[in-house]
């Protein structure tokens, strides 16, 4: 008899043993999981910022151009196409800016993101030289106050 109590026993702390084991494994998976995809996010939210950013300055500066090729002739032909390049490259950064919404969850963000956009499409509107700078450096303060924002946003998530 106590042969067989001691193989129930045994049996027992090896189907425990198996268990915990299974329990441990799986709970260890879900944390593997879940830091990759923490990682991925990360590694988009990183590239849509910058994506954005760089997109946005080549806006501004296609905006600055089509500023000062209409100043010099509205009906040369590289008047209309640097606003063509205004065009696409405002079509580049709203695009850009759909990404970064798409993977951020940061209200801020969005909001500094938009400001920054619309700074932007504003600089050709420029009365006089002097707007124009005004305009300008709105717009890169922007843009700097959303990278900043967006940094930190960053080294938050990979704290």
């Amino acid at each position: 008899m106590e042969s067989v109590i001691t193989s129930l026993v045994a049996i027992a702390g090896t189907l425990l043993g198996a268990t915990a084991t299974y329990v441990f494994q799986l709970r260890t998976a879900r944390q593997a999981r879940q830091s990759a995809r923490e990682e991925r996010l990360w590694q988009e939210r990183l590239a849509a910022y910058s994506a954005f950013a760089g997109a946005l300055t080549d806006f501004r500066k296609s905006q600055n151009d089509r500023w000062h090729r209409e100043q010099e002739d509205p009906q040369s032909a590289a008047y209309l196409t640097a606003r063509d390049d205004s065009y696409r490259q405002r079509a580049n950064a709203t695009a850009a800016l759909f990404r970064l919404r798409l993977v951020t969850t940061n209200r801020e963000l969005e909001e500094l993101a938009s400001l920054a956009l619309r700074s932007t499409e504003e600089i050709h509107e420029a009365a006089d030289e002097q707007d124009r700078t005004d305009r300008g450096r709105k717009a890169r303060r922007a843009l700097l106050d959303f990278t900043q924002a967006a940094a930190a946003n960053v080294q938050r998530i990979d704290a």
